[in-house]
């Protein structure tokens, strides 16, 4: 019965305080909680993952983790995925390091020839002080870390460096001008570190067996060499130069 309630109360905040919690997910260095990983992978014979969570405050705090199917917006209590953390609710004395699970229950609505991606959320509540008791206007905002889940399909691997070969490109100078990303794989591949000539463009993931534009930013002119890394399943960086 107190964790369902406990359940109420956080869903509400994500309800309520979205924008807010949203905000810290860029922010995750600021948070209390903090994990060990920065990506969580699924291999396909997987069910369970167990996760270290560390509470670097001096303070306890109260946290919530769920997954979702990629809505940031939406409540905990209203998402259904294959996936459930064990515990759900639970609080950390200040510097506790503590174990979750994080369950499989099926694999039956997934894709079965390449990965598939839930959001892991861990929702922090920060503890009130005295100070904070004291200053009536005060609203204490939660922390929220999101991290992606990549789930794989028996018989897909992991992939390799030389996979990164396998995406082709194609440059629109439009207004605004794009890259348009062709990704055959069966894997999400995340690129950051974009260059092309004054071109730059923020880190990107395209999903499996897709396309996608990615929007450039910087001066028109010329584009003839691609550079672009790759991060793999460590949070690592595999470096790719490529002609267009």
């Amino acid at each position: 019965m107190r964790n369902c309630r406990f359940w109420s109360v956080f869903s509400d905040f994500v309800r309520f305080f979205a924008p807010a919690a949203l905000f810290f997910v860029s922010l995750s260095s600021l948070a209390v909680v903090n994990l060990e990983v920065t990506r969580v992978v699924f291999n396909g014979d997987d069910r369970t993952l167990s996760l270290t969570l560390a509470n670097s405050d001096l303070q306890p705090t109260l946290v919530q983790v769920w997954t979702d199917n990629g809505d940031p917006l939406l409540a905990p209590d209203k998402v259904i995925t294959p996936m459930v953390a064990i515990p759900p609710v639970f609080s950390m004395a200040p510097g506790e390091m503590r174990s979750i699970k994080l369950l499989l229950t099926s694999r039956q609505a997934l894709s079965s020839n390449k990965e598939s991606l839930l959001w892991l959320n861990i929702f922090q509540i920060p503890p009130q002080t005295q100070q904070d008791r004291q200053a009536p206007q005060k609203v204490l905002l939660p922390m929220r870390i999101r991290l992606k889940v990549f789930i794989r399909p028996q018989g897909i691997n992991a992939p390799i460096e030389s996979d990164g070969h396998k995406l082709s490109f194609t440059l629109q100078q439009d207004e605004p001008p794009k890259l348009i990303v062709h990704n055959p794989t069966p894997w999400h591949m995340t690129l950051s570190d974009i260059t092309c000539g004054h071109y730059t463009a923020e880190t990107s993931m395209v999903p499996p067996q897709s396309s996608q534009p990615i929007m450039l930013n910087g001066s028109k002119g010329t584009c003839k060499t691609l550079q672009y890394n790759l991060i793999n399943d460590s949070g690592n960086r595999w470096q790719y130069s490529t002609n267009l």
